[in-house]
């Protein structure tokens, strides 16, 4: 069994992620913003597998990238999602046990070891847009806002690393990664998720878009079924 990996403030991993949820809570501290839309449905799009995360600066409550989220979500009226940033989504070839073991046992000791850390985020803008599955490539039903950053070959290395830790090799990835740090999900059809609208909330926390983004761990996520079913599952730290 493996025990709850404790971070270097002491608290179990868990304690790092909050969850979507209908608790009018999550928006206590979110900056007064205007609200566009009462209520959305809740995302239908359902999600599969095990995924690697990105666990940046500010996502923590309290954090200019957590309020940020809370605020776009009582803007648009949607369920405020964990903000991460993916470096693998959708695992399904990994049985519980096994994605565990992997997560916790090779890739916990090897990136420490080889890579020390994860380099720095730069972020270059926001980005509104509506997938599809099925079209034009797309793999989901659902419109998003993100924070895009830049790509180096440095970042480029590490997710390599990982894939071979995960997959045997990196010849499985498509494409070069596209990294970036989700801010909200929505329905596609009649979203109120607009670029313009997006970037007025993003623009009251001027610490997202201005200055390079630190990371300071990496999580195990299983992203199995809606927003609201994804869980934490493992966690290392920096």
């Amino acid at each position: 069994m493996i025990a709850p990996y404790v971070d270097l403030k002491g608290k179990n991993h868990e304690s790092l992620f909050r969850f979507a949820s209908n608790d009018s809570e999550l928006f206590s501290e979110s900056k007064s913003t205007e609200i566009l839309e009462k209520s959305r449905d809740p995302l239908k799009f359902r999600f599969c597998g095990y995924s690697i995360w990105l666990d940046i600066c500010g996502s923590e409550e309290g954090g200019d990238y957590y309020s940020c989220i809370d605020a776009i979500a009582e803007k648009f009226g949607l369920e405020p999602i964990q903000g991460h940033v993916t470096v693998i989504y959708g695992m399904t070839h990994l049985t519980d046990e096994e994605v565990r073991r992997t997560f916790r046992e090779e890739l916990m000791p090897r990136f420490v070891k080889e890579r020390r850390n994860w380099p720095s985020l730069k972020p270059v803008g926001v980005l509104s847009d509506v997938e599809l599955d099925g079209v034009r490539g797309g793999m989901m039903d659902m419109a998003w806002s993100e924070i895009s950053f830049s790509n180096s070959d440095e970042h480029e290395s590490c997710v390599d690393l990982v894939h071979q830790i995960f997959y045997g090799s990196a010849k499985y990835r498509e494409g070069i990664w596209r990294p970036h740090a989700s801010l909200a999900y929505d329905n596609p059809h009649s979203s109120p998720l607009s670029l313009f609208e997006t970037m007025k909330v993003v623009a009251k926390y001027p610490s997202l878009l201005c200055s390079a983004v630190h990371v300071r761990g990496i999580s195990l996520v299983k992203t199995e079924g809606y927003v609201t079913e994804w869980k934490v599952i493992d966690y290392f730290s920096f």
